[in-house]
């Protein structure tokens, strides 16, 4: 009797989950086996955190070719065109399954969908659920997978590393390593098919509007397993995260506070943007996010403000999240401004693939955050990212269908448990460390002489989580260190050999790309991407 496909997702978000569904529809039951591994509910995601939207054309004064034009000018030359054009040609199909799911998106008084506006979009063509959208999109497509017979869901499970055969000097991923974090036990799980979607590593800065479980592991496994990456260098600091140095993580002010007319203001109340953008408040994210870099390093401010009470009463209603939040210590957002800086947000580079989804490596597959599939070049245009996490993966479930079955898998096995030993005080000071470096050198603004000091310092950084690995360290803080480590290198490394400054590159030392972008040419600009100089 003929078995199922076997398919492995790792991650548990928007990217992961269209996948799963998609895959699942083509394929019925019986033809697949999709096993979804995470180390955290979707409640703990990126996707589920996402506050704007997604980016579609829905307005008939809007067209595709306006959102393709806009992508391709913030990616700044270094987008993949056929890669915008297939995704937001599709924004408005996935915007109507995504109703037919029962999901609530904002409308106007005639009941038609409504529109923000946002950084970089010359048009509002943002679709939102108020200021949750994220939160919305993952309970409709939670629904979804949860009802579907043939997707089993595990989410207490950290993935530790790729299972990769070679025959005949082809290497093929097999499967994944992982740990349970409830009891510590580590298994092997093997399938025809591994699909890594696996989100962002916004934890490897000092400020980030990602969560806790933000590590870069779908990054990291590749890293580990040879798979080349593409674009680490671009990293998109959110211009507008809340201040507020008495709390733990980093709260986001959505950028659609500024497309309902809130404006930055210098510590002095002067407006900031004034003069330096066309765009003004809504330029691309890393115009933005540079000019209050500026403003306060020179200034030697905290935080800049964000004026929002020219929203007035309508700011609770629009932006009922982050007006609870604000409430909650002590801030009204209508009558007195929002203290904001920049935070890390968005890995807009990762592992190399194409608009299937499909790494360099047989039966790998990534997806969402954590691949480059050419959408976003050198800076991601707001809220392309859920679009992305929607369209690609559709493809990539069409791609996997037609692979073929491995003629012998082996069993799933459990090795042997690791030993969570907590907090380790080593462990939190390399941690710190390592923030610390990637903030202070390859973080908005970059010059040689910090990232080749920084790149010294993380290759030492490398070495020490190598050799606490082979002495066999195995606490869940050390295997996200681990993660971590790996992927800053990764980000300064490719920093290092970006010869011009681009989109969210801006290294002091280097000139502007050397291209008038209004011409929006077409083609990819760019290095070949950077193998990863680690042994696998």
């Amino acid at each position: 009797m003929k078995r199922p496909l076997k398919v492995i997702v790792v991650g548990g978000g928007v990217a992961g989950m269209s996948f799963a569904r998609r895959l699942s529809t083509l394929m019925g039951s019986g033809e697949v086996d999709i096993r979804m591994l995470s180390k955290a509910a979707p409640e703990t995601s990126n996707s589920y955190a996402a506050q704007g939207g997604v980016a579609a054309v829905i307005h008939p004064s809007d067209s595709w070719e306006q959102h393709r034009d806009d992508t391709l000018s913030v990616g700044a030359g270094r987008c993949e065109a056929d890669v915008v054009e297939r995704v937001v040609r599709e924004g408005p199909a996935c915007i109507q399954e995504l109703l037919s799911f029962g999901a609530r998106f904002d409308t106007d008084t005639q009941g038609r969908l409504s529109a923000a506006s946002e950084g970089g979009h010359r048009a509002p063509r943002v679709v939102h659920h108020s200021d949750h959208t994220g939160a919305e999109i993952v309970r409709v497509l939670q629904r979804q997978v949860h009802n579907t017979k043939n997707i089993a869901i595990s989410e207490t499970l950290m993935a530790l590393d790729l299972l990769v055969t070679e025959e005949h000097g082809t290497r093929r991923c097999q499967g994944v390593r992982t740990v349970d974090i409830q009891s510590g036990v580590v298994r092997g799980y093997f399938a025809d098919v591994v699909v890594l979607a696996t989100g962002g590593a916004g934890q490897v800065y000092q400020h980030t509007t990602n969560p806790f479980g933000a590590t870069g592991g779908g990054v990291a496994m590749a890293v580990r397993a040879g798979v080349p990456l593409r674009d680490m260098a671009f990293v998109q600091f959110h211009p507008t995260a809340l201040y507020d140095p008495e709390r733990k993580g980093t709260f986001l002010i959505s950028e659609a506070v500024r497309g309902a007319g809130a404006v930055l203001l210098q510590p002095d109340g002067t407006r900031l943007m004034q003069g330096v953008h066309p765009m003004v408040d809504l330029a691309p994210r890393n115009v933005v996010a540079r000019a209050i870099h500026t403003v306060m390093r020179e200034q030697n401010a905290p935080h800049v403000w964000l004026d929002a009470r020219s929203v007035g009463e309508r700011f609770a209603q629009q932006f009922p999240m982050i007006s609870a939040h604000c409430r909650s210590i002590g801030m009204d957002p209508v009558n007195e401004m929002i203290p904001v800086m920049p935070a890390a947000h968005y890995l807009c580079g990762g592992i190399l693939t194409d608009a299937q989804g499909r790494t360099t490596m047989d039966g790998l597959y990534a997806l969402g955050e954590c691949a480059s599939s050419g959408l976003h070049g050198a800076d991601r245009l707001a809220s392309n990212s859920l679009l992305e996490a929607l369209v690609i993966p559709q493809y990539a479930a069409v791609s996997v269908m037609k692979t073929g079955m491995q003629h012998w898998l082996p069993r799933d096995l459990d090795t042997g448990p690791y030993a969570d030993t907590g907090k380790d005080p080593t462990i939190e000071g390399l941690l710190d460390s390592l923030r610390n470096v990637m903030t202070d050198h390859v973080g908005i603004v970059r010059d040689h002489r910090g990232l080749r000091g920084a790149l010294q310092e993380l290759k030492c950084m490398v070495t020490d989580v190598d050799r606490a690995w082979s002495e066999g360290e195995r606490s869940l803080a050390f295997l996200e260190l681990r993660d971590l480590v790996t992927v800053a290198h990764a980000i300064c490394e490719q920093a290092i050999a970006e010869p011009y400054n681009v989109g969210t590159h801006w290294n002091t030392d280097l000139v502007p790309f050397p291209r008038d972008h209004s011409d929006l040419v077409m083609d990819r600009a760019t290095p070949a991407p950077v193998a990863n100089t680690r042994e696998p």
